[in-house]
């Protein structure tokens, strides 16, 4: 036995902030998550999950092929017999009987792992004790390598409850902001997921974006508690939340502020000749088929610059190469114009899938493009011009592929 470090609640302690804390401390050994008589064990080999076990029925091997319609009900009986007649496992049968080919045994074993990992994102409380160095892989046992983000989104598109979604997120109002470069992330999102992470902007509440987005309110809480509990957003503190007007205040501060967004898993470095070890990454077997868009599939790489003209005929030229921008008076905006037309936190420039986006943020005198009102947000198109308070943005695109 190893020595115990964390323990607690899963009432006190959401399981995937108990996965992200191992991860990002690179934990090795046993976390065992109990809930009645439900018990997982999910084993960590420095801070990657790389293989669980389960003590369900229903987590069988031979259970899980017969819900993936991987084999008949007559196949299952026959290797049960086989096994309660002659011992062995449940896999070497299938693969004896012709049901299952070694590749196909494998990559069965690893949907198995992380099913018994995405249940745990549903139970309704119950506790957890992680057993440090404790991690002894039973024989045979085939580990995943997938990037923790992944997994955790995945265990939220399994929520199935709408009362569970206002227990994870019981506060309509609440704000959030966007910590970390999706471009740089492992994350790979469902175009509806993409969509909604678009629309976070430090300003919108929950209520906001469920309006907003094209999804149901139901979708809508399922996406924000993954980006929330992979680290990819944060709340904002509702003191931060300020008027667009106000140029003195700090637009957000965040409640959290990690120093890496998500954890990159490594590989798993388990000793001993009976554990089969899989380097190779498994996102795309074990995560939606849906939710395989990487933030350079949905976002076009756009080069632009902005020529910023104000009333007083000063003008200079401001290069795009980030994935967003604030535009405002107060000094925390990335771009700063002393115009007092302009709000403290006027506006919001975003790359979007099909290049850069202007978003008003509640301004006083609003965003004008090419002499119109914007409503929403607006893709910019080369040569537009950008009204706002006394100043003029002249958008030039440089480089966007076809």
């Amino acid at each position: 036995m190893g020595e115990v470090v964390l323990q607690g609640k899963l009432n006190a302690f959401r399981f995937p902030e108990v996965l992200t804390f191992l991860s990002s401390t690179r934990k090795s050994g046993t976390l065992t998550v109990l809930n009645g008589e439900k018990e997982a064990y999910l084993f960590f080999d420095d801070g990657s999950l790389v293989y669980a076990g389960s003590n369900q029925e229903r987590f069988r091997l031979g259970s899980i092929l017969l819900r993936k319609k991987r084999m008949t009900r007559n196949q299952s009986e026959r290797i049960d017999a086989l096994m309660a007649r002659e011992g062995g496992r449940f896999g070497q049968h299938a693969i004896t009987e012709g049901v299952l080919t070694e590749a196909q045994l494998r990559d069965s074993l690893k949907i198995q792992v992380s099913e018994i990992v995405y249940d745990c994102f549903v139970w309704d409380g119950g506790a957890f004790a992680f057993d440090q160095d404790g991690a002894h892989l039973p024989q045979h046992a085939v580990t995943i390598s997938v990037d923790l983000a992944n997994l955790i989104m995945e265990g939220a598109r399994r929520i199935d409850e709408w009362e569970q979604c206002l227990k994870l997120l019981p506060d309509q109002s609440a704000v959030f902001r966007v910590v970390a470069t999706p471009r740089d992330e492992k994350i790979t999102l469902t175009a509806d997921e993409w969509r909604i992470l678009f629309l976070i902007n430090g300003q919108r509440t929950l209520e906001d974006l469920c309006h907003d987005s094209e999804d149901d309110a139901f979708n809508v809480y399922r996406v924000v508690y993954g980006l929330l509990a992979s680290k990819l957003i944060e709340p904002v503190a509702q003191q931060h939340i300020i008027d667009s007007d106000d140029t003195n205040t700090p637009h957000t501060t965040p409640l959290a502020i990690s120093e890496d967004a998500t954890y990159r898993q490594g590989a798993p470095r388990f000793e001993g000749d009976s554990t089969i070890h899989e380097m190779d990454d498994d996102t795309s077997l074990l995560v939606s088929s849906e939710a395989k868009l990487s933030y350079t599939d949905v976002v076009r790489p756009t080069i632009a610059q902005l020529t910023i003209e104000t009333d007083g005929g000063g003008r200079r030229v401001m290069p795009l190469t980030e994935p967003e921008y604030l535009i405002g008076r107060h000094r925390d905006n990335t771009i700063q114009l002393n115009d007092p037309g302009v709000s403290g936190f006027h506006a919001r420039l975003f790359l979007g899938p099909h290049g850069y986006v202007i978003e008003d943020l509640k301004s006083r005198n609003g965003v004008w493009v090419n002499g119109d009102r914007t409503q929403s947000a607006t893709p910019l198109q080369h040569g537009d011009r950008v009204h706002v308070g006394q100043t003029d943005l002249f958008f030039e695109v440089l480089f966007n592929p076809a």
